[in-house]
């Protein structure tokens, strides 16, 4: 049987005209969203003033409804838009870019109506408006811009009712004078902001801190490093941002002023504690002023803490010669008594430390909760090999989370981890201490035997 020939511009252009003409009818009267792109390549044959007609027509209709959309209409509303988009950017802007300038401030103009109409899934949609809206500065970069102020006005009264997010779109555009113009209308309306009277005046502090936000964005634009300070002050935010205003001195070459600011006290979720992006901040500040020792205290602390194998390499790899091997054999002792047990368990694989890991797993499988499934599945599949007895002590503990749970769901995933345990079970020595396989499905059988589901997943199939 011949193979069908593979669908290529130049295969459809071989049919004809008037046979893909044919095809594209018949299909339009069942699809309303190709039935529209041909009205507007239709369009786009009768010159720029009838395209732009066109999509002004069909933005304002989407921009008027009101109707709720739901999770299946979101699709082809989405993709409507993002073809009127792509017409105003590819087809129309290169006759007449003006026009296309025009119709992009209406786009996004219906940003808000469009985004409400959906409820809580605009993801899709804050991307589009967002690509609208570079669409638009790029658009208007690209001419000159006889009125900066007029145009800063303008970004001004849209991000008033929909996102700052414009600001950095209209950068170019808006160069020096409309960027300063954006920032005295701002330093303005914060200064006669009202502030809040009290902790529940939460109306109050968000306008401040939104208007704050906007000039220290602006700051971030002219890379002003004093500006974005000033406005991180303005807005009273110097106990939440100080990671920020750190970042940016640093950048400046200012390292001793940042490190000022880092060891103010903070009012967040520290970043240190968790994700390590201000300890390696912190470092970097450390390093810029010369103070390793400071900077391999910092990264060792981390490491205890975190047991952060990326920091440890760190920490190693800035040690005198010879002082290495000790250090790490610390470093490993350190892990096996983190009160975290699956932390200390991710570590020893990723640092391959199998050995550890293994002895890990034996002496404190109770402290490893099965619901890890992340950390210990890994692991067990990294310890066969070498460690089939820890391998197969992480398998069951896997097991016997899901049913001790009754977790339906995962059933299938305790199946096949079970099957690991079995397919494991000849390589466990005759001197093993975790009991047989055999011994270990048995109990399963009395303390599960009603989890049907689970057990309907090991039987033979065919």
């Amino acid at each position: 049987m011949a193979r069908p020939r593979t669908v290529t511009q130049e295969a459809l252009a071989a049919l004809g005209a008037e046979t893909l003409a044919e095809v594209l009818i018949a299909h339009a009267e069942s699809d309303a969203i190709l039935r529209k792109k041909l009205g507007m390549l239709l369009a786009g044959t009768e010159g720029p003033g009838k395209l732009a007609a066109e999509i002004d027509k069909r933005i304002k209709a989407i921009g008027r409804s009101r109707s709720f959309v739901d999770w299946e209409k979101q699709k082809p509303l989405l993709q409507e838009l993002d073809h009127l988009r792509t017409t105003i950017v590819t087809r129309l802007a290169p006759q007449d870019r003006e026009q296309a300038i025009v119709l992009l401030w209406d786009f996004i103009g219906i940003a808000t109506a469009v985004m409400e109409r959906m409820g809580d899934g605009i993801g899709g949609a804050e991307d589009l408006f967002s690509e609208a809206m570079a669409d638009l500065g790029r658009l208007s970069a690209a001419g000159r811009v006889h009125d900066q102020a007029a145009l800063a006005r303008r970004v001004l009264a849209y991000c008033e009712h929909a996102t700052d997010a414009l600001i950095g779109h209209m950068s170019a555009a808006l160069g020096p004078a409309g960027r300063q113009e954006l920032r005295q209308t701002t330093k303005a309306a914060l200064k006669a902001a009202p502030r809040a009277t009290d902790d529940r005046d939460w109306q109050a502090e968000s306008r401040r801190r939104h208007l704050a936000f906007r000039l220290a964005l602006l700051a971030d634009l002219d890379q002003d490093v004093d500006a974005y300070i000033a406005a991180i002050r303005a807005g009273g935010m110097d106990a939440t941002h100080a990671l920020d205003v750190a970042k940016r001195l640093l950048g400046a070459n200012r390292p001793e002023e940042a490190l000022t600011w880092l060891n103010a006290p903070r009012r967040r979720f520290d970043d240190e504690e968790n994700t390590g992006t201000g300890v390696d901040l912190r470092i970097a500040v450390l390093e810029a002023l010369s103070r390793e020792d400071e900077a391999q205290a910092v990264r060792w602390r981390h490491f205890e803490r975190a047991l952060s194998a990326g920091h440890l390499r760190d920490y190693l790899k800035h040690l005198p010669d010879f002082e290495d091997f000790e250090a790490e054999q610390k470093a490993l002792d350190v892990a096996a008594a983190h009160k975290e047990a699956a932390r200390a368990l991710a570590f020893f694989i990723e640092w391959r430390a199998f050995d550890r890991a293994d002895r890990l797993v034996r002496e404190r499988l109770n402290a490893l909760d099965g619901r890890l499934y992340e950390v210990l599945r890994p692991a067990a599949e990294m310890l066969e090999e070498k460690y089939p007895e820890a391998a197969s002590l992480l398998y069951r503990r896997l097991v016997e989370s899901v049913l001790e749970r009754g977790s339906s769901k995962q059933y299938p995933y305790a199946a096949r981890d079970f099957v690991s345990c079995a397919r494991l079970a000849p390589r466990l020595p005759a001197s093993s201490t975790i009991g047989s396989h055999e011994t270990f499905a048995a109990g399963l059988r009395k303390a599960h035997g009603r989890k049907y589901g689970f057990w309907e997943l090991l039987k033979p199939k065919g």
